[in-house]
């Protein structure tokens, strides 16, 4: 076999371990005998065959990942792998997950507290901290889904593939379209053309152009939009030709205004693997750029001729299924805007693509003004191999001084409505008492029965969601079904079973959402809540989780324990992983049965531990007045600002929305 093409076939199998892995074709000096192309390419191939179905129930961690300081250990207690002192501080000896030996107390395999690496004596087994997890963690319980598995919307291409291979010639043929990009841009023809990108008509089914909240308001679909075209290409394996290899194909295309550049629709809109400008990453490359949105990643290669590609959806979300692609790439750079957002997702985009081979770039290069992105720094002029250059790699965790953090201050000081949170669109006065939607919080919501807690959860869920907050649904006393209906039907903001006809146009747009949804119902293990939760955050990038409601999922658990010792057990649990993966976790649970009028913090079942563990405290009040029923959103805890009140609010029936009372001026 050749000398040339030894050296590459390791990185083709260690690289091919799941799909989505895109390869360029093979210089044809490399390919020296007709056998080897024919053994590379079928090999290759087949391990592309897994299906995508099965990677996401997998929980894909890139074999670059290192483990934050206790994951390892906290992973081995909630699995019950009660590990045994190894011969250092960091080796623990634990029984091998493959080869299973007979002997009970048996401990073959020793495992690496701070790598994650484990190997077996007995079996001669080894892999590194990704491998393991997955051995050990049972695939199936990741049941998670999202509105295309429950039948909302399509997952295909509207236009036949040689149609959408031809957007981009469409676009050589508008000149004045070019001229004006490039006018504005500073994006030339030759970086449009590496690029594929192209023009075609679209519908508008951006999701986020229905949030007026009012009911009937939903934008019908009518008439078409010209729209730049933007592909995400993948691999693709064409056997048919007499010296094929993995080359790319679209998978995906997201269509913006030509005239304001805004999003109109992602073809077809439930997300499929592929990147934008992937194809541009040959074989011999080691380092790849990951910027913000199409227009950064485009001024980033135009300047430096490094390959450079961009998050695949809308928001600060890195999913499973391209993770693979990156698992070639020695140095990754991040870059993103240089914000409190942008930078809080690139650190968390390096721990999970490998902190030690990715590298953060400050576009403002510790300057406490300038442009936030790389094609704002391209317009005004900057050097981008210059900002390149000055990037730095993540900040160990446990030491640190003011100057590490000096610009991190700096972006809070100046984007103070990003630390405040997300801010609600539908409900104002909301964002007045408790300012916003915040990572790493936990709100307790609770009220009486039949006061509609869920119906307001939900709405207030789809108001983050659509603001690009990735959020994970755990209804264990409504099926998903039923929960998604409603959603839709407020989506809409009127009643879809006398407008049957919205439908498919409805679920296009909802199905681009970041809502995903457990499969569990009732009474479920808190173990098992937490593996799908960290799944969910690894491979969706998850930001809120929503669980309604505690007495439900923890129905039939407290037989041998007080039934208050275990909810404040769970409690501690969902505190850990608010605080440890940065994310806001809201909790229905429902308040004891008393005479009480009103309300208060004491009325909610279980221990002052509950209300404790929460930043916020929100209660759903019901009030008899002589104009007849009134309700409250009655903040009662606002750990942020200490600020506290009570809105009142009106349920309208068409929409299955809540609104401010249009007497409070709140």
């Amino acid at each position: 076999m050749s000398r040339y093409i030894l050296p590459i076939i390791p990185r083709i199998f260690s690289a091919v371990e799941t799909s989505n892995f895109l390869f360029k074709r093979i210089p044809n000096g490399l390919l020296t005998r007709n056998f080897t192309l024919h053994f590379v390419k079928k090999a290759a191939a087949k391990e592309l065959q897994i299906d995508l179905s099965d990677l996401n129930r997998m929980k894909f961690i890139s074999k670059h990942y290192v483990p934050k300081e206790g994951e390892v250990l906290d992973f081995l207690n909630r699995y019950h792998i009660f590990p045994k002192p190894g011969n250092n501080v960091e080796l623990r000896r634990i029984k091998c997950p493959k080869c299973r030996p007979k002997k009970i107390n048996y401990y073959s395999a020793t495992i690496n507290l701070k790598s994650g690496a484990y190997s077996c004596q007995a079996c001669m087994r080894k892999g590194n901290w990704g491998e393991y997890v997955q051995l050990i963690s049972k695939t199936d319980s990741f049941q998670i889904i999202n509105a295309t598995n429950l039948g909302l919307g399509r997952s295909s291409l509207s236009r036949p593939q040689n149609e959408i291979e031809e957007f981009s010639n469409a676009l050589l043929n508008n000149p004045e379209i070019i001229e004006n990009f490039t006018k504005d841009h500073g994006i030339t023809l030759g970086t449009l053309q590496a690029y594929k990108v192209g023009i075609a008509e679209y519908h508008n089914i951006n999701p986020a152009s229905n949030i007026s909240g009012k009911t009937g308001s939903t934008q019908k679909i009518e008439n078409k939009e010209m729209c730049f075209t933007f592909p995400r290409t993948a691999p693709f394996f064409d056997d048919s030709k007499e010296e094929g290899f993995l080359d790319s194909k679209i998978t995906r295309i997201k269509a913006c205004s030509i005239k304001n550049e805004e999003l109109v629709a992602f073809d077809p809109p439930s997300f499929v693997g592929g990147l934008f400008g992937y194809h541009l990453a040959k074989l011999e490359c080691d380092s790849i750029i990951l910027a913000g949105n199409e227009f950064d990643a485009m001024a980033v290669y135009q300047e430096t001729n490094i390959p450079t590609t961009c998050l695949p959806n809308n928001v600060y979300q890195l999913p499973l299924e391209v993770l693979p692609l990156f698992e070639r790439f020695s140095n990754i750079y991040i870059w993103l805007d240089d914000d409190v957002e942008g930078q809080g997702a690139a650190e968390k985009f390096a721990q999970k693509l490998g902190i030690d081979r990715c590298m953060i770039v400050n576009t403002r290069c510790g300057r406490l003004n300038g442009p936030i992105n790389a094609s704002q720094a391209l317009a005004t002029g900057q050097r981008l191999s210059d900002i390149l250059k000055k990037s730095k790699p993540l900040q160990h965790d446990q030491i640190i001084d003011f100057e590490n953090i000096k610009e991190a201050v700096y972006r809070e000081i100046a984007n103070p409505d990003q630390v405040c949170g997300v801010l609600s669109k539908d409900l104002p006065g909301l964002n007045k008492i408790l300012k916003g939607h915040r990572p790493g919080e936990i709100t307790i919501f609770t009220g009486p029965t039949g006061t509609g807690k869920t119906t307001i959860l939900s709405q207030l869920s789809l108001d983050y969601c659509r603001s690009g907050i990735s959020t994970l649904w755990g209804s264990f006393e409504i099926p998903n079904v039923r929960l998604a209906k409603k959603m839709l039907q407020q989506f809409a903001g009127k009643d879809l079973t006398k407008h049957p006809e919205e439908f498919a146009d409805l679920a296009e747009k909802f199905q681009q959402l970041p809502m995903y949804f457990l499969k569990f119902y009732g009474s479920t293990e808190i173990s098992t809540i937490i593996d799908a939760m960290d799944h969910a955050i690894h491979a969706f990038d998850v930001r809120h989780i929503v669980i309604d409601n505690l007495q439900f999922m923890t129905a039939d658990q407290g037989r041998y324990i007080d039934r208050w010792e275990l909810h404040d057990r769970i409690l501690s649990s969902l505190r850990r992983v608010a605080t440890e993966k940065n994310v806001h976790i809201t909790i229905v649970v429902h308040p004891r049965k008393d005479d009480k009028e009103l309300l208060d913090v004491s009325s909610i079942f279980g221990t002052a531990k509950v209300t404790q563990e929460a930043d916020n405290v929100i209660i759903l009040q019901r009030l008899e007045t002589d104009n007849g029923e009134m309700r409250l959103l009655d903040i009662r805890k606002n750990r942020f600002d200490g600020t506290l009140a009570a809105i009142p609010i009106e349920f309208e029936p068409e929409s299955l929305k809540i609104r401010q009372a249009r007497s409070t001026k709140s």
